[in-house]
């Protein structure tokens, strides 16, 4: 029996049972994705959502994004604006209005503050790359609607703070 084990090498004779063969990979952590636009999420009709949130939603994504555009990055002292990768966690609570409670997994990008909008970061398509920071942010958003009392026009506030920098090494 001929068994190849390489282009240069055969082995004659009866089938020898081997351990089988570990190989060694250093494996790359794959860089982080940011957060898809809320366009391209599929609409589930889902405006408000009271309880756990799922994370891969898109009214997860547009209160995320909303965060980053009107509050984070208006607020950022360093140049790079920083873009959403995950929603963690997320929790909707009804109080006068609805109030969602969301950790959010952000990183630096490679869009400047001093060239972009905030509220143009999705149409930039500005990307995260391994080299810069990475964070969890606490972000709580209360959004008031016209359709719960006609009388009160639509609002929201939007409050985030900077929980901890997350390493290469952290369990999320």
């Amino acid at each position: 029996m001929v068994i190849p084990l390489s282009n240069r090498f055969l082995m004659r004779g009866s089938p020898v049972v081997n351990p089988p063969l570990r190989s060694v990979i250093s494996v790359q952590p794959l860089p982080y994705q940011v957060l898809p636009k809320t366009e391209s999420l599929p609409d589930d009709g889902e405006t408000w959502h009271e309880g756990p949130l799922n994370t891969e939603s898109r009214l997860a994504a547009r209160l995320t994004w909303k965060a980053f555009e009107a509050d984070i990055n208006q607020r950022i002292e360093n140049e790079m604006m920083w873009v959403p990768l995950r929603v963690l966690s997320g929790d909707g609570q009804v109080v006068s209005g609805v109030l969602y409670d969301l950790k959010v997994l952000a990183g630096t990008s490679n869009c400047s503050r001093y060239e972009v909008n905030a509220y143009t970061i999705q149409e930039r398509n500005c990307v995260h790359f391994n080299g810069p920071k990475r964070a969890i942010f606490n972000i709580m958003i209360t959004e008031r609607s016209s359709t719960w009392n006609p009388f009160v026009p639509d609002w929201e506030r939007i409050y985030s703070k900077l929980d901890r920098e997350v390493s290469d090494n952290d369990d999320l």
